[in-house]
């Protein structure tokens, strides 16, 4: 360290003896600030003091302005009091506080220690808290209560820091000379107002009704308002008719076309004398017994009897005539007897076939149980003969025609005669039911073998086992003891096949059964494509026979002269060959690189979505390898990176 500290200083001496490119001696920096003197350094033997630095409140010129601690000072006030206010209008500058100084101007009077921003209000005539008010909050209001009642004279009020004798607390008084007159006080019948609620002797009159008829109910027309009831007056207004002593709410009703009980009806259901009249709605001369009125007289429309069953209907009464239609019309208690006039007779259905036959009957408005209203089955012991039965193939008359198996329609019967249930389509005959070893189903595709029927298990045995068209469909293909030559038979045997893998004569592949109409077989998973090179392998070297291939892209980016698989258009950088032909390009080629010569197979070319294309081409088992072009030809490969996968598929 020590060694270091005397290279600086060596340096630092030697920089103030160096000249600079001009020739000149370079200014000195005794207090090494970075500012000379002549760069306005007004102290330089003082490194904390140069045009740079920050004014700060200690006596001196720090950034050299020539100005002492400007801005930096604060303004104090004085505080005489000591209560930590100060007088606004007594001000120094200083850097600190110094005692009896203080950095707030807010007291309202420095000569009191109790006077203060925040002191507590007294009820003193001061105004403690400097908020321009004296004594707010801590006085009070109190009015004159000459009667010593409790209650003060509203017009009488003082304010003051407590109780004052001869006050009270309050204003509610309406008479302060009457010590009985104040609110509260029992209101009694003096013409005063005795509790102070504005109303005289309110509550403590009653208002009486001249009574001429002295029956104890007054007339409501005559009333007077006195604190005890005079004589002549009834203490209620509830008379009818005060000149009839016979008359009032107390009396009795009686049918004579007066209100005798002043209830507002005349001869009310309640009067001596009544009788009950019953409703005679649909004026058949019978009453209603659910509708009833009491009264002197006979309203209009009622009856002295309640003998109707229904007041609606004029039909119905006792006088009426018994009917069919769900009602007693003749109101004896009993709906629809077998006595109507108008019963049906009805027939036996003892087959229960909806037709009955006419040996056994019966009269009444409803079908009994097990009747019907027809009497015309020809055979009323068989429930498929009928006149609503359908003629069948069974020498019957069926249908109650008279005729047998008239007009029938016949069916086409297929012969089944391995007894698998399907018949043979190029045997049938035509019946009205099928004879026997025959069916009507023609769908056998092998009538001589009861395993080969639509819908039978198919097996691995060149057969079309279940009549759909395709032998060994769903099964070629699914263990090694049934393979396929390739996914393409598999297919063509079962066009539903799902992608996957299925086992061939050549061993287990993966099988692309959807990709542009499927029966695609791959002989390499994942081919390497190198920027900088290819991979020479040659696939399909097991020997598939195929007319297309499929390259799909699996995953990874290569680039050769353009991007694969990004660019496509114009640029595909794949070439590829097939056995020892040249070196093909597809569709979108843009040209060939660095010379080599290359086969064109733009009209063989197939894109079938995203980056995958189809080459179309002879039939043959050739080999194919797949690289980029500059990679094969292993031309300004220096900026080709990456690898890309891609998939290599072949059909036929």
């Amino acid at each position: 360290m020590i060694l270091l500290f005397a290279l600086a200083c060596q340096d630092a001496g030697d920089s103030k003896d160096k000249a600079d490119d001009t020739g000149s001696a370079t200014a000195p920096d005794d207090d090494a600030d970075g500012f000379t003197e002549a760069e306005g350094d007004c102290d330089d033997n003082d490194g904390n003091v140069n045009p740079g630095e920050v004014e700060v409140c200690n006596g001196r010129d720090d950034n050299c302005d020539g100005d002492v601690d400007e801005g930096v000072e604060k303004t104090l006030y004085a505080d005489h009091d000591g209560d930590g206010f100060g007088n606004a209008e007594e001000t120094s500058q200083a850097c600190g506080v110094a005692d009896g100084l203080v950095e707030n101007g807010n007291d309202c009077d420095d000569t009191d220690e109790n006077a203060y921003p925040g002191a507590p209000e007294t009820c003193n005539e001061v105004d403690d808290n400097c908020d321009g008010r004296v004594d707010e909050g801590v006085s009070d209001t109190y009015w004159a209560d000459a009667d010593a009642d409790g209650y003060g004279d509203a017009a009488a009020e003082i304010t003051a820091c407590g109780p004052q004798s001869g006050y009270t607390d309050n204003d509610g008084d309406c008479d302060d000379t009457d010590d009985g007159a104040h609110p509260g006080a029992e209101e009694v019948c003096d013409e005063a107002d005795n509790d102070c609620d504005g109303s005289v002797d309110e509550g403590v009159t009653s208002t009486y009704w001249v009574d001429l008829d002295d029956d104890g109910y007054g007339d409501a027309g005559a009333a007077d308002t006195s604190c005890a009831q005079p004589t002549g007056y009834a203490d209620n207004p509830d008379d009818c008719d005060d000149t009839d002593a016979d008359v009032s709410p107390g009396g009795t009703e009686i049918c004579n076309g007066v209100d005798d009980d002043c209830d507002g009806t005349v001869d009310g259901a309640d009067a001596v004398g009544t009788a009950t009249w019953y409703d005679d709605a649909d004026g058949d001369g019978y009453g209603d017994p659910a509708v009833a009125t009491t009264s002197c007289d006979a309203p209009p429309g009622t009856v002295a009897n309640d003998d109707d069953c229904d007041d609606t209907e004029a039909d119905v009464s006792p006088g009426g005539t018994e009917l069919c239609n769900g009602v007693d019309d003749d109101c004896d208690g009993t709906t629809d007897e077998d006595s109507a006039t108008d019963a049906t007779t009805w027939y036996l259905d003892y087959d229960g076939d909806g037709h009955g036959g006419s040996r056994y009957s019966t009269v009444s408005c409803d079908a009994p149980s097990g009747y019907v209203a027809s009497s015309d089955d020809c055979d009323d012991t068989s429930a498929s003969v009928s006149p609503s039965a359908s003629e069948s193939c069974d020498g019957v008359d069926n249908d109650c025609d008279g005729s047998t198996d008239e007009g029938l329609s016949t069916s086409t019967y297929y012969a089944d005669a391995d007894g698998d249930g399907f018949g043979d389509a190029t045997d049938s005959t035509t019946d009205c039911t099928a004879p026997a070893d025959y069916v009507s189903d023609s769908s056998d595709c092998d009538d001589g073998d009861d395993t080969i029927y639509p819908g039978a298990t198919e097996l691995c045995d060149g057969l079309d086992n279940d009549c759909d068209g395709y032998a060994d469909d769903g099964v070629l293909g699914t263990s090694s003891t049934c393979p396929a030559e390739d996914c393409t038979e598999i297919l063509d045997t079962d066009p539903s096949a799902a992608d996957g893998t299925y086992y061939l004569d050549l061993g287990s592949y993966y099988c692309d059964m959807s990709t542009d109409g499927g029966g695609w077989t791959r002989v390499k998973d994942n081919a390497t494509v190198y920027g900088t090179g290819y991979d020479t392998s040659y696939f399909n070297s097991e020997g598939f026979t195929w007319t297309e291939t499929l390259f799909a892209y699996d995953s990874g980016t290569v680039h050769a002269h353009c991007t694969y698989p990004d660019d496509l258009t114009g640029c595909n950088n794949l070439g590829f060959q097939f056995a020892s032909e040249s070196w093909g390009v597809p569709l979108n080629w843009g040209s060939s690189i660095c010379g080599m010569s290359t086969t064109s197979y733009t009209s063989a070319t197939d894109y079938v979505g995203g980056y995958d294309f189809v080459i179309s081409r002879s039939s043959s088992t050739d080999t194919i390898r797949l690289g980029t072009l500059e990679g094969i030809s292993s031309c300004t490969t220096g900026d080709n990176p990456g690898t890309a996968y891609v998939d290599i598929l072949v059909r036929r």
